[in-house]
């Protein structure tokens, strides 16, 4: 719009020198000082612009430039009267386009109304200087034709502005996407290399120095393979599950399960993770119909997390029983807690908590799973978080059956405790 102005100030002072007559110098003198005025303030835009980088301060200066050139339009369609009507009342149709381009439809409609407004007093101004009566005919034509443009330019004005939106949030969508991408990339790498390394490494022990390893030499480095070829396995099936969910394909298979059989694979998955924690279980004797694979991998991965960024030698718990309408199972830990600042990201894809108690290890998408997976079996998540340690709560409806009497099992460093 500056250089519109500019090109206003070089148009408009053309059309003043080439005017052959006016009805008194005053009227000329009139429209110089406007055309002066319409320069300066273009100048104290321009600069206020060059200084201004605040949304707000932005908005303010829009609305006011826009008053100003509103005020100038209309001062020189006054000074002009004196020409054939038809000549000034166009210059007034600008304001609309320019309301639009500003403000958008209520933009180009409240110019409108302006002209609506002005228009009065303009048309007995023309007609005092012409000697003839209040036209109201032209009055009708030129309000209705701004209202006209004023509806045409501010839909338009709207519908670039929801295009402008959409492109934007694609392109945000987009930059997101690659982000996560890199991230992906990175991490599981990362994650992939590491038990690559051990298996192989492993595997060529034994096929070199077999003749060298003692029994018990053997079977550790096999049981480090075995545990590191299922580490890869949970990985790649992680993966395949957030592919699925990402395409909506999730396909659930529910049938009659004991809870406690749950518990015990999934606690028995996440082993790999434990240290010297100690586990305490405690499961309600119950038949649940459930999917029993997306179930278990639901509490492998809260468990795992737990183990992950907790302590040595701390405690984490699994306690599941029945809830009205299903099932409820809680993990608790002793760890520090959930930074306030990262809980609305916890369950996004790739996100993790970058310090753990046993390095930086993890994809990042144990959570996301998580959510994802307890969404689509029309279950809910509780998070509850301090300084003393975190409770996942996981509520998923279903069908449920009693049995034989509870127990709690504690499972320590040395062995189990039931009680």
């Amino acid at each position: 719009m500056t250089y519109v102005r500019w090109f206003g100030v070089v148009f408009g002072a053309v059309a003043v020198a080439i005017q052959p007559h006016y009805p008194s110098a005053a009227t000329e003198q009139a429209a110089w000082f406007f055309l002066i005025f319409l320069g300066l303030g273009n100048l104290a835009i321009w600069g206020a612009l060059a200084r201004i980088s605040a949304d707000r301060d932005l908005a303010r200066l829009g609305a006011a430039t826009f008053a100003f050139d509103a005020l100038v339009v209309m001062g020189l369609v006054w000074i002009f009267a004196f020409q054939q009507p038809y000549v000034t009342w166009g210059v007034l149709l600008i304001l609309p386009i320019e309301g639009a381009l500003r403000f958008q439809l209520y933009g180009a409609l409240g110019a409108a109304a302006a002209i609506a407004v002005f228009f009065v007093p303009q048309s007995l101004r023309v007609a005092h200087l012409h000697a003839a009566d209040f036209d109201l005919t032209t009055y009708v034509f030129v309000v209705g034709l701004s209202i006209l443009i004023a509806g045409v330019a501010g839909t338009m004005a709207e519908n670039w502005r929801g295009q402008r939106r959409a492109f934007m949030q694609q392109s945000l969508r987009l930059s997101e996407v690659d982000r996560l991408k890199d991230r992906f990339l990175a991490v599981t790498s990362h994650e992939i290399r590491g038990p690559l390394t051990a298996i192989i490494a492993g595997v060529d022990t034994v096929l070199k120095r077999d003749d060298r390893l003692r029994p018990d030499q053997r079977v550790s480095l096999l049981e480090m393979v075995s545990t590191q070829g299922h580490q890869l396995a949970r990985l790649v099936d992680d993966l395949l599950l957030t592919s699925e969910l990402q395409e909506r394909q999730v396909a659930l298979h529910p049938d009659w399960t004991e809870l406690r059989s749950i518990i015990d694979q999934a606690t028995e998955g996440a082993g790999g993770k434990r240290r010297s924690h100690r586990l305490e279980i405690f499961v309600e004797p119950l038949r649940c119909h459930l999917d029993r694979a997306r179930v278990t991998q639901i509490v492998r991965n809260l468990v795992e997390n737990a183990y992950k960024y907790t302590p040595d030698r701390s405690r984490v718990a699994v306690t599941a029983g029945t809830v009205t309408g299903g099932v409820s199972i809680e993990v608790d830990d002793e760890g520090e807690g959930i930074p306030p600042e990262r809980k609305d990201q916890l369950f996004e894809a790739f996100h993790r908590i970058e310090e753990t108690a046993a390095g930086q290890d993890g994809v990042g998408l144990g959570l996301y799973v998580v959510s994802q997976l307890v969404a689509a079996m029309g279950g809910r998540i509780d998070l509850a978080s301090s300084s003393n340690g975190t409770t996942f709560t996981i509520t998923l409806p279903c069908p449920t059956m009693a049995l034989e009497s509870q127990r709690l099992e504690v499972v320590g460093g040395e062995g189990h405790v039931t009680a």
